[in-house]
């Protein structure tokens, strides 16, 4: 009896020395340890290529190199943490294996590159053994046009995410993404799911849609691809769940996040529409009505290489704040990185940090 007393006893104490993530989401945020990584390098060009307008992601490889790709200069680079040219991947063009503007570069565990060209209308593969580039152009249905491609875990496999912009131009037309798992060996569509986007303030003359523009801290899509490239992590902010969905688009799990909406403060409201101020056509008068009362907790997902789930948060803040969850939701730490600029890519060796269209900076990795 004394025994099982002892036990219960060393069982209570243990439970309640764990952190408490039931209680208000605000109080746990305010009890995570912060990180602020130091930079490493800020760099504008690299040998003879001067950086024009760089993209959105990067890739970090095994040996701490980085793959950057300039998309007027049509160029794809691997450089070296010290930012050196190690070699050109790809050049400007419109023959096999050159392009002209990629979006999404990524890669699969093998560091296989994957990219599609907008421009070209294709996408590419380029493989790690130094072989001759890949290209292909997968099976779309007339309204939907390819946004991006990703490499998967089998060298044949991608996420090829599409979307209809003549919905864009319909002012009572959804922006949706449309999910497409393909097999390009035998050209084939494995899974295929409509997920929504994102809310666009339409600017309308004479009753014809003239343009568009996503409307700030409204609800929002994001997804990011495990480090194994076998699952998709998607995330509709509304609703503070991570779905992880494997490679047939069915649901393995959900998350919770462990965040609170916050009101939309009139501060903030005048500091957006100052921000349109300049516009030759400014389109304010569309967006305002359309701004939700409260914003999102987050406008931008990424996972790791520890498969660690990164949320940019939207609170008000002089820096710009990620929360890092463990693979099961839990809050770990929030990074804090340059107010402007954006994170490219998160790995073992550094932080990819686009700082604006024309610099590019490596910070110190986070444990």
């Amino acid at each position: 009896m004394i025994h099982r007393f002892l036990l219960l006893s060393l069982l209570f104490f243990v439970i309640s020395c764990q952190p408490d993530y039931s209680s208000e989401p605000q109080a746990v945020l305010d009890n995570l340890p912060t990180v602020k990584p130091q930079s490493l390098i800020d760099i504008e060009q690299v040998e003879d290529f001067y950086f024009d307008h760089l993209n959105y992601s990067t890739v970090s490889l095994e040996n701490g190199n980085v793959i950057i790709n300039d998309r007027p200069l049509g160029i794809i680079l691997e450089i070296s943490p010290e930012g050196e040219l190690v070699r050109q991947i790809a050049r400007q063009g419109r023959g096999p294996g050159e392009i002209q503007d990629a979006s999404a570069l990524n890669a699969d565990p093998n560091e296989n590159l994957v990219i599609f060209d907008q421009s070209n209308q294709k996408v590419v593969q380029y493989f790690s053994d130094g072989s001759s580039p890949n290209q292909f152009l997968p099976f779309q249905p007339d309204q939907y046009r390819i946004r991006s491609a990703y490499a998967l875990n089998d060298i044949d496999k991608f996420l090829i995410v599409k979307w209809n912009p003549s919905a864009l131009q319909d002012p009572d037309g959804e922006i949706v993404n449309r999910f497409v798992i393909y097999n390009r060996a035998s050209d084939e569509i494995l899974a295929d799911q409509i997920y929504p986007d994102r809310i666009i303030a339409r600017q309308i003359f004479d009753g014809v849609v003239r343009g568009g523009i996503p409307v700030p801290y409204a609800p929002e899509f994001y997804f990011a691809l495990s480090n194994d490239k076998s699952s998709i992590y998607t995330g509709w902010t509304e609703t503070n769940e991570i779905a992880e969905l494997n490679l047939t688009l069915d649901t393995l799990r959900t998350i919770d996040v462990p965040l609170q909406t916050q009101s939309l403060t009139r501060a903030e409201i005048d500091s957006l529409e100052q921000t349109f101020d300049d516009r030759r056509i400014n389109p304010w008068g569309e967006i305002q009505p359309l701004l939700p009362e409260q914003k999102a907790s987050y406008d931008d997902l990424m996972v790791d290489h520890l498969d660690r789930i990164w949320l940019k948060l939207t609170r008000q803040s002089e820096w710009q704040d990620w929360l890092i969850l463990s693979n099961d939701g839990t809050p770990q730490k929030i990074v804090q990185l340059p107010k402007e600029g954006m994170l490219t890519h998160v790995s073992e060796h550094h932080l990819g940090f686009r700082e604006n269209d024309f610099t590019f900076s490596l910070y110190e990795a986070v444990d």
